[in-house]
């Protein structure tokens, strides 16, 4: 009878597997992690809104940052900056277009100036104007003690979008304040996370256009890229609407290298400009198609670039846009709306930031109703359509949605508002939230992106920071005494035989090889672990 009972156990050792609702992403909800900054400003990284890892590159990450505010023209902007005292600065004031701002275009001027003193003055000049001075004595201001409050006062001329300034130290250049040339750049991290990490900042010449108040991008399968843009006009008529998602190649002998300086229009592939304010986008899964979350018209659409024009140039003839009106969404001002495709189902999940909840699309479902008028430009296709199926996904628990990823039944979800990352179950219906990482940065994370090895990564908007979440969880420890011995196979085995009743943290933690099942593999790879340890 013991030979008969020890048999059958061998077997069920053997045999017996528990499946687990759980996955690599559920680490994050057992114990401390680790918020690792991955990049700064100092890479480039500023107003940083979305990220995306390169589909053929191993560990390449890219950031996509928003960008300056465009300057209004012929206005008056005044920026108050505290100084260090008995300092050598430079004040430098650039112009795109190499003919200043006076007078060609407008009565436009600069003034650097405190309470005593002009330090530096002009407007009529071609490409820069610089000015170096020193600060000796100090205003009475809100400044500390020994710095000194300076006006930079710019009086802008018809065409202020090619206006930029920065004012630094002579010494050591160290930035005191700047104003960036309008459009939105990339910082490229090659081995990201990695201690081989390099970084390359890329800023198209021509990204005021192209990359105006960037909002969002997304990779294809390939190395083709699009983003969209957070703008009523990407020529900032303020009574046009000609705006919509840019098409670009990630290599980088093209992207911000052909054209910058003209005749075509930089490097990007091509450009449909049928959604102002378009707050977000994922690539399709096919071709160069993208879905697109249209701000203005309150609807998911369809861009289909086709054939891409030359490098630079600016026939989108060839362009699809199908509009998904019935799709109810709305846009928050300042915070992307990210989405993310279900590519096994064709499910679209979709920040609906505006409405607070996230709410998923049917991307087969649909026919057309009927055609639309392109605003500025000859399309192939610019069509309405009808009997989208869409839903209301998840509804509660979300102040503004931003970032969002999907992985193995994990739907992982950003909250601006909160700073939390919402991890939720999506085998159920509606989708159960399992866990919440709490960072603390309120007002702060857009995108969000599981990348290599399935660890969490997030932009932090508001500290021009990458950061990548690591879990300090101790893969095989099931009695959670900080140490992997005997005392943990012993455990291990006896859940297999049924013998003991692990909780739902300890299946996560006894599942060895991340394969969803606790079986004899699990008890091998402990084992294992625990020899090479000694």
């Amino acid at each position: 009878m013991l030979i008969i009972n020890s048999m059958k156990k061998n077997i069920l050792l053997l045999l017996i597997t528990f499946l687990l609702p759980n996955n690599q992403i559920d680490y994050y909800l057992i114990g401390d992690n680790s918020h690792v900054i991955i990049g700064t400003i100092e890479d480039g990284v500023e107003k940083p809104r979305d990220l995306d890892f390169h589909p053929t590159i191993n560990d390449q990450l890219w950031i996509l940052n928003q960008g300056e505010d465009v300057y209004p023209n012929n206005s008056e902007v005044i920026t108050n900056i505290c100084i260090p005292l008995n300092t050598d600065i430079t004040f430098m004031i650039f112009d795109s277009a190499d003919d200043g701002i006076c007078c060609e275009s407008g009565e436009g001027s600069y003034i650097v100036s405190d309470c005593n003193n002009i330090y530096a003055s002009g407007g009529d000049y071609e490409s820069v104007d610089s000015t170096s001075f020193i600060i000796n004595t100090s205003c009475g201001n809100s400044c500390d003690p020994f710095e000194s409050s300076i006006d930079v006062i710019i009086n802008t001329d018809d065409w202020a979008k090619e206006i930029s300034w920065e004012l630094f130290n002579s010494d050591d250049n160290t930035i005191y304040a700047k104003k960036l040339e309008p459009g939105g750049s990339t910082v490229i991290y090659n081995d990201a996370g990695l201690s081989s990490q390099t970084s390359i900042y890329k800023k198209d010449s021509y990204s005021r256009h192209f990359m105006h108040t960037a909002s969002a991008l997304s990779f294809d399968d390939t190395g083709f890229f699009a983003n969209t843009l957070e703008c009523q006009d990407a020529n900032n008529n303020p009574n046009g609407y000609f705006s919509g998602p840019t098409l670009w190649d990630s290599d980088l002998s093209i992207y911000a290298n052909l054209n910058q300086d003209g005749p075509l229009l930089g490097s990007h592939l091509d450009m449909i400009h049928q959604s102002p304010f378009s707050m977000g986008i994922e690539y399709a899964g096919l071709g160069n198609v993208y879905w697109v979350f249209d701000g203005y018209h309150a609807s998911i659409v369809r861009y289909d670039f086709v054939m891409p024009h030359e490098v630079g140039g600016n026939d989108h003839s060839d362009g699809k846009v199908w509009r998904y009106d019935e799709v109810d969404i709305a846009m928050h001002e300042g915070i992307p709306s990210h989405m993310v495709l279900n590519d096994s189902t064709g499910e679209l999940f979709i920040s609906d930031t505006g409405n607070q909840r996230i709410i998923v699309f049917n991307t087969q479902s649909g026919i057309f109703q009927e055609d639309l008028t392109p605003y500025g430009e000859s399309l192939n296709q610019y069509w309405l359509m009808q009997n989208s199926d869409w839903g209301i996904y998840i509804n509660e628990g979300l102040n503004k949605p931003s970032g969002i990823d999907f992985y193995d039944n994990r739907l992982v979800v950003s909250d601006y508002e909160t700073g939390d990352i919402i991890i939720y179950n999506t085998t159920l219906y509606p989708p159960q939230e399992i866990g919440r990482i709490i960072t603390g940065y309120e007002n702060s994370i857009m995108g969000i992106k599981i990348g290599p090895n399935k660890k969490i990564w997030y932009v932090n908007y508001s500290a021009n920071e990458v950061i990548r979440i690591d879990y300090n969880t101790l893969i095989g420890d099931i009695n959670q005494d900080e140490t992997l011995n005997i005392l943990d196979v012993i455990a291990l085995v006896n859940s297999i035989l049924e013998d003991e009743e692990l909780t739902n943290q300890q299946l996560i933690i006894a599942d060895q090889n991340l394969d969803g099942l606790i079986n004899i593999l699990d008890v091998i790879s402990l084992v294992n672990t625990i020899i090479n340890s000694i």
